[in-house]
C-alpha cells in the first residue's frame, strides 16, 4: 500500500470513529434538528438512489449517499451551509453522517462551507495547491483584486497530489487531478460505482467558462481537463458540470470542442502579430454571443490570450 493510500486509510478511519454509527441515528430526530429552510436557494436532482446533485447559487454539489455515511462534492458559500446539511439530512436519512467534503478547487463558491462541514464532522480533502493557495494572498489581475488568504478553518486537511481514491457505500470515488486547468489545483471526481464524473469548474456548461490564469489556469489545461475526463467516460457516463446542467459524453464533447475553436480563433490572431485590444475589437467569437455571462467575449478572449504567453497591463 502506498504513503498516500496509507494516509487517506487512517483519515477516513478518523472520519468513520468522529462519527456515531449509522444505525444509531434516528431520522426523525435529524429531521427535527435541520429544519426546512424559508428562503430556499438550492434544488435537488438525482441521479441514482445514492447520487444526487445540488444545484443553486455558486458551484454545483456532488451529495454520495449510503449506509457508510455521506460524501460531498464541493460545498458553496457559507450562506448556504445550513441548507447543504438539510438537504443531506433529507437524502441521506439516518445515515447522514458526513464523512468527507472534496473541494475540486480552492474559490470560495465551492469552499465557502468548509468550517461548518467540519464542524459537522466532515474531513476537507483537496489537491495540495488547494491548501497551499488558501493560506496564501496574490493578486488576480483578471478582476484587479487580491484573493485573500483564508483562514486556516477553510483548509483541506487531507491532501494529494496525482490523485486519490476513497472507498465507501459499495463504490469507489476518484479525485483526479487536472493541472493547470481552471487553477492549478483542480481536480474531477470520477464515481467508479454510478459512472459519473464531477468535473469542478473546469466545465461550464453552456457559457464561457472562467479561466483563472493567476490562480495557475490555463485554456490548454482547460482542455486537457476535457480530454482526460472524455477518456474515461462512456456514452452512459453522467458528467456534473461546475456550472450549468447535468450533461453526457456527448456535451462534454462539444464544450471541449468549442474551447478549442475558442483557443484556436485567438492563438491564430496573437501569431499573426495582433494585440490583444485589436482581437478584441474584431470579435471573433461574435457568433458564440449566447455563452456571455458571468465571463463575457472580452474576458475569455483576455484569459485565452494569458493562456498563450500574452501579457496584460
Amino acid at each position: 500500500m502506498t504513503k498516500t493510500a496509507l494516509f487517506l486509510s487512517a483519515a477516513f478511519l478518523i472520519a468513520c470513529s468522529a462519527q456515531a454509527p449509522a444505525g444509531a441515528h434516528d431520522q426523525s430526530s435529524h429531521t427535527a434538528e435541520r429544519e426546512a429552510p424559508s428562503d430556499p436557494k438550492l434544488t435537488v436532482e438525482t441521479i441514482t438512489d445514492n447520487l444526487h446533485v445540488l444545484f443553486g447559487p455558486g458551484g454545483n454539489i456532488g451529495v454520495s449517499s449510503g449506509p457508510d455515511g455521506v460524501v460531498l462534492i464541493d460545498d458553496k458559500f457559507s450562506r448556504n451551509a445550513e441548507e447543504i446539511l438539510y438537504h443531506v439530512s433529507e437524502i441521506a436519512g439516518e445515515n447522514d453522517a458526513l464523512l468527507f467534503v472534496i473541494n475540486t478547487h480552492l474559490h470560495g463558491d465551492h469552499t465557502g462551507s468548509n468550517p461548518e462541514m467540519k464542524e459537522a464532522g466532515a474531513l476537507v480533502m483537496a489537491h495540495d495547491n488547494v491548501r497551499a493557495r488558501m493560506g496564501t494572498s496574490y493578486m488576480n489581475k483578471a478582476f484587479g483584486r487580491m484573493n485573500e488568504a483564508k483562514d486556516e478553518t477553510f483548509w483541506p486537511v487531507v491532501t494529494f497530489t496525482d490523485q486519490a481514491s476513497l472507498h465507501f457505500n459499495g463504490m469507489t470515488a476518484r479525485a483526479v487531478h487536472t493541472p493547470s486547468a481552471h487553477t492549478d489545483g483542480d481536480s474531477i471526481v470520477v464515481f467508479e460505482g454510478p459512472n459519473a464524473i464531477h468535473m469542478g469548474d473546469t466545465l461550464f456548461l453552456g457559457m464561457f467558462p472562467f479561466v483563472d490564469v493567476d490562480s495557475g489556469g490555463s485554456m490548454q489545461g482547460m482542455i486537457a481537463a476535457h480530454d482526460a475526463a472524455l477518456a474515461l467516460a462512456d456514452d452512459s457516463t453522467v458528467i456534473i458540470p461546475g456550472h450549468g446542467p447535468i450533461t453526457d459524453k456527448a456535451g462534454l464533447q462539444d464544450a471541449r470542442d468549442t474551447l478549442q475553436t475558442i483557443h484556436d480563433r485567438v492563438r491564430v490572431r496573437k501569431e499573426a502579430g495582433n494585440s490583444l485590444q485589436a482581437i478584441i475589437d474584431e470579435g471573433p467569437l461574435a457568433d458564440m454571443a449566447e455563452m456571455a455571462g458571468f465571463i463575457d467575449q472580452d474576458g475569455i478572449i483576455t484569459a485565452t490570450w494569458r493562456s498563450l504567453g500574452g501579457a496584460i497591463d
